[in-house]
């Protein structure tokens, strides 16, 4: 069983809280060791006179764990027992981003003061850095597929590692204007991890979210170097088995648009792939290729792809002759309407 779930800090009114449909609330309530949300407590005390599940966190600026979790202590006491604690990892203002100890020194201190263990929430980078974390913390990962503003949950196609499930998935802040997560747990699991139950950070129902197999139908080979750059189809052994047939070509063009690999070693690759008759022949071949087809073919034919600017008093048969090619050639390449009617400065494909 799972729970729709919305967090809160200082730019959102109590009124957010009082009018959710959500059946849990997470509010921040401290940041660094010099800052304490205003709202903090009329948002939890709006939220538990609902009769909503409670949460509270902590957002790391990366000074001293130690100082930090006993700040975020200190300032919240009155709400530990009742409210699952989170620290907060993010890369903004937080000057030990990539440190793969400072969370495990807060989350030990705050056990230390409290009983209970907090949850981390991060993103897939922050959760690589915390893996010191797994035995003692369940992951509630932030990733946005895109900016809805409902509860419909879209598809989870994002990894985890190196925790084995997740405990919530906040997939949208909508826009900027509210977070909502789901929690894979039922009432009783989320109380447990507030009162210090460490076993109740593995998710209930289901133990992990549900992974459609990631599809290549009907897709160019560009579309699927898109989805890699949007983190949809995973990494490592994971995209190599998504992409299948695909994947050597895939990669070459994720690394031209990442400027990793030139344009000329990406044909190259493509048209390799293309002997191998991995694209198929014809319009199976231009629609996998898209607007690589061109300069595939060029390779696999020897014929490297030429451009001409036209200087005053040129035509279309000077140029062609120029070239050793035919006006007919040039007309049919850029697409003329009219051979005669030409002007300096413009761009012609000539082979």
């Amino acid at each position: 069983m799972s729970k729709k779930v919305i967090d809160v800090s200082s730019h959102q009114d109590v009124s957010v809280v009082q009018n959710t449909d959500a059946e849990g609330v997470i509010i921040k309530t401290t940041e660094g060791t010099g800052y304490v949300n205003p709202l903090a407590d009329a948002q939890y005390q709006a939220a538990k006179k609902r009769g909503k599940l409670l949460g509270i966190y902590h957002y790391a600026r990366g000074g001293d764990p130690i100082k930090e979790a006993d700040f975020f202590y200190n300032n919240s006491k009155n709400y530990f027992g009742e409210a699952i604690p989170a620290l907060d990892w993010e890369e903004y203002t937080n000057a030990a981003w990539s440190n793969v100890s400072w969370g495990l020194k807060f989350v030990n201190r705050i056990h230390e003061l409290s009983g209970v263990w907090c949850l981390l929430y991060t993103g897939m980078d922050g959760a690589k850095q915390n893996a010191k974390l797994v035995p003692i913390s369940g992951l509630w990962l932030a990733a946005y597929p895109d900016d809805r503003q409902n509860w419909t949950a879209p598809n989870f196609t994002y990894s985890t590692a190196p925790w084995k499930s997740l405990t919530g998935w906040q997939y949208t802040s909508g826009g900027g204007a509210l977070d909502r997560s789901i929690f894979y747990l039922d009432a009783a699991g989320w109380k447990k991890i507030a009162a210090g139950d460490k076993k109740a950070t593995e998710p209930s129902k289901p133990s992990t979210p549900s992974t459609p197999a990631y599809s290549t139908a009907g897709k160019s080979l560009e579309q699927m170097a898109n989805d890699v750059l949007n983190k949809k189809v995973g990494t490592g052994p994971a995209r190599t088995k998504a992409l299948g047939k695909f994947y050597t070509g895939v990669q070459a063009i994720v690394n031209h648009k990442l400027k990793t690999g030139s344009i000329s070693l990406t044909n190259t690759i493509l048209a390799n792939e293309t002997k191998k008759d991995v694209y198929g022949k014809g319009d199976t071949r231009k629609k996998l290729l898209g607007s690589y087809y061109n300069g595939v073919q060029a390779v696999i034919n020897k014929t490297a792809v030429v451009y001409h600017t036209v200087k005053p008093g040129e035509t279309v048969s000077g140029i062609a002759s120029a070239y050793k090619t035919s006006s007919a050639n040039i007309v049919k390449l850029n697409s003329l309407k009219n051979a005669n009617l030409i002007y300096a400065g413009q761009r012609l494909r000539v082979k």
